[in-house]
């Protein structure tokens, strides 16, 4: 086996031994200076520099003190104590720097990437902590620069892990009424990256990956409002914002005077928004999964102007504005500033696919939602302010299917005949009804919302009750009736109802004529009626397509009624043609109307059968009566209803000379037709018209000749 050579060993001498012990020393010694030196002048020297930097950058403006600076390059590691910014002078850049007053308890900076620091690289940052936080801003500052905030930093960039601040204060805005005031707040963001990559970062909300918030006893201004907030919490982390117990009063009170701009009085106990895209917020767009509202309580007075709608609104902050699920529980709305001034208890309200932007002319939904479902409570407005309340007890749609249904529906006048005659200075009626139940189906709700037209299948009234009250003792309405076929037909907005029906409804009514303060009424109960093709729409109503309908009801409780109507709504001289069947019945039920109204009564007589023909227009009512009767007796009264000397005179001869007692007169004779004429009062509603070619009917069928039949009809 060859052996190892063995190397020769080389002294090393004294001298250099004594050199490489100096060099040791002195390294040592230079080490514990810079140690020291950095220990003992660093913390002092940054804290000069860094009030310094604020002074000279703001040119004079503000002034920053610092209480105590620690730093730990081994660890490193910086904190920052009793940190006071203020403003101490005005400078050329007052406008752009506004007055502010801050300070800071501590600053903790940890985790500093020295090497990247001193090379002005991407410097990271494990953790910056802020904590008992108070600002006084008396303005938004204005950047004297439009570069963005990355550009702005004298390194490439800052890579921090996470940001936080704790114990937050704010007023912004005059100290003695700020704009905002912020009475406790937390933030939170998660790996910031103050950079251009960050900036670029279209996944990120500004720099941060994640940000989370929660502000305590939150107060602003708002124009013409103030808005208080007792808890709002955000975090993009679980796309999740939750507002509790916020609250906007207005600095005008909420009254009927319409002002300027809208005044509302909100109190919402809870709000709840999820699904939301945080970083889109940043492009401008908005869309979240669903917003849930809890119980808000809302007053609002419309303004005296109609303000933009909300796409109109939205358009200069947002490019897109879109919710999935839209819903409001248990909510209140009195509104002001309106004849109608409606208010709604118990509201429920969903909506589905609400996009309000991008709006590309009129949405194919209603209000921005593809689809509604409400529903409330009671709910109460005034009509024909201010002679009418209306009221209802529930109210249920769903434009997805196209119902609507309303319960318990109330029309009650706020005043009595008399002083509801005394307003308006002529006679009017006077309106009661109640109402089990209206609803529709097939309702074209789009249509309804963007194009002011109603379209349904059918609308159907259950069990109305009705009450007519007037006062013949005031002037007769100058104005031209509106209840005519003719007026219904020229409505201001198109409608189309295939059929609508009314079932089991009461009607009553009551009518004072000067002649006695009794009022005569007029009754007719278990009336069931239906209508086909209800439309102003000319393509669906003409002559050869016209409204038809029948409807069925007891006069008095006791004659059974039949008619059918046929009338083409569009037809300017308002012509239609009614035909009908009374039923068996004896004729003094006509009493309670005819005798405090006009003196006359019925002493006997037995309607058989009567049937009619009656063709009606703007001018007047013409047809044919048979009417089928035994043993009239008519007596004339005095204004006391009772039969006087002169008027037990008049009643022989009428019954004598005029009157057919019975018609036919004799079993196998003809029956005698009566001619139905009277002129038309077109003050008058169109069943005025029906009841005045009834009478004249009925008067000339009972022997009356046929002009003074005219006559006695068209008395007022």
């Amino acid at each position: 086996m060859p052996t190892q050579p063995v190397l020769p060993s080389v002294a090393v001498p004294a001298s250099r031994r004594r050199w490489g012990h100096w060099l040791l020393v002195v390294v040592g010694l230079l080490a514990v200076g810079i140690w020291a030196g950095l220990t003992f002048w660093l913390d002092p020297w940054l804290r000069r520099a860094l009030q310094e930097k604020v002074q000279t950058a703001s040119h004079g403006r503000y002034q920053l003190r610092i209480g105590e600076l620690h730093t730990s390059l081994w660890h490193r590691r910086a904190e920052l104590r009793a940190l006071h910014l203020r403003t101490v002078g005005r400078t050329a850049d007052s406008a752009r720097l506004p007055q502010v007053e801050a300070t800071l308890g501590t600053l903790q900076i940890a985790g500093v990437g020295l090497w990247q620091l001193l090379r002005r690289s991407e410097v990271p940052l494990d953790s910056v902590t802020l904590n008992a936080v108070t600002v006084q801003l008396s303005g938004w500052p204005q950047s004297a620069s439009a570069l963005p905030l990355h550009r702005q930093l004298p390194i490439e960039g800052l890579l921090i892990g996470k940001v936080v601040v704790r114990h937050a204060q704010g007023l912004y805005g005059a100290a003695n009424t700020p704009a905002v005031r912020i009475g406790d707040a937390t933030l939170l963001l998660w790996d910031v990256r103050f950079s251009a990559a960050g900036a670029a970062d279209s996944s990120r909300i500004g720099y941060a990956a994640a940000v989370a918030v929660e502000v305590r006893n939150l107060m602003a201004q708002v124009p013409g409002h103030q808005l208080r907030l007792r808890r709002l919490m955000a975090a993009s982390g679980s796309r999740r914002l939750e507002a509790d117990s916020m609250t906007i009063h207005p600095l005008q009170s909420i009254t009927s005077r319409r002002s300027r701009n809208v005044r509302v009085s909100l109190a919402l106990p809870r709000l709840v928004l999820t699904g939301v895209d945080a970083a889109g917020l940043t492009r401008r767009q908005f869309q979240a999964d669903s917003l849930w509202v809890a119980s808000p309580r809302m007053a609002l007075t419309l303004p005296a102007r109609k303000p933009p709608a909300l796409h109109e609104a939205l358009a200069p902050y947002l490019r897109q504005c879109q919710l999935k699920t839209l819903v409001v529980t248990n909510g209140q709305v009195r509104i002001a500033g309106t004849e109608l001034a409606p208010a709604v208890a118990d509201v429920h309200i969903t909506g589905s696919r609400v996009q309000v932007l991008p709006y590309a002319g009129r949405p194919v939904g209603m209000y921005y939602a593809q689809a509604w479902r409400v529903q409330t409570g009671r709910a109460t407005a005034t009509l024909n302010a201010p002679y009418y309340h209306l009221a209802w007890q529930r109210l249920r749609a769903d434009t997805r299917a196209g119902r609507l249904q309303l319960t318990n529906i109330a029309l009650m006048p706020t005043m009595s005949v008399v002083e509801l005659a005394q307003s308006k200075g002529h006679q009017a009626a006077h309106v009661t009804a109640r109402i089990s139940e209206l609803a529709l189906t097939g309702l074209d709700f789009p249509a309804a919302l963007n194009q002011a037209q109603l379209r349904a299948a059918t609308l159907t009234v259950r069990a109305p009750r009705v009450t007519t009250r007037s006062d013949g003792r005031f002037p007769i309405n100058p104005a031209i009736s509106r209840v005519t076929p003719e007026a219904l037909g020229r409505v201001p907005f198109r409608f189309a109802l295939q059929l609508l029906q009314v079932r089991q409804a009461t009607i009553t009514m009551l009518y004072r004529s000067p002649r006695s303060p009794q009022p005569g009424s007029l009754q007719i109960t278990r009336f069931a009626g239906t209508l086909r093709n209800l439309s102003n729409d000319p393509r669906r109503m003409n002559a050869t397509h016209p409204l038809t309908g029948e409807a069925s009801g007891r006069l008095q409780n006791q004659c059974l009624a039949r008619l059918t109507l046929r009338a083409n709504l569009l037809d300017p001289a308002g012509r239609h043609t009614v035909t009908g069947v009374f039923g068996a019945a004896p004729l003094a039920i006509l009493n309670a109307m005819t005798v405090p109204t006009r003196g006359l009564g019925f002493k006997s007589g037995q309607i058989n059968r009567i049937r009619f023909q009656m063709e009606l227009s703007q001018a007047a009512a013409e047809g044919t009566m048979w009417g089928h009767y035994t043993d009239l007796k008519l007596q004339l009264l005095n204004r006391q209803n009772k039969p006087g000397l002169l008027h037990r005179a008049g009643t022989s001869l009428v019954n004598g000379i005029f009157i057919r007692d019975n018609n036919p007169r004799r079993p196998g004779q003809p029956l005698q037709s009566g001619r139905m004429s009277s002129g038309r009062e077109r003050r008058f509603s169109v069943f005025s018209l029906w009841r005045q070619g009834l009478v004249s009917g009925l008067l000339n069928s009972a022997g009356v000749p046929s002009g003074l039949a005219k006559k006695l009809s068209e008395g007022e």
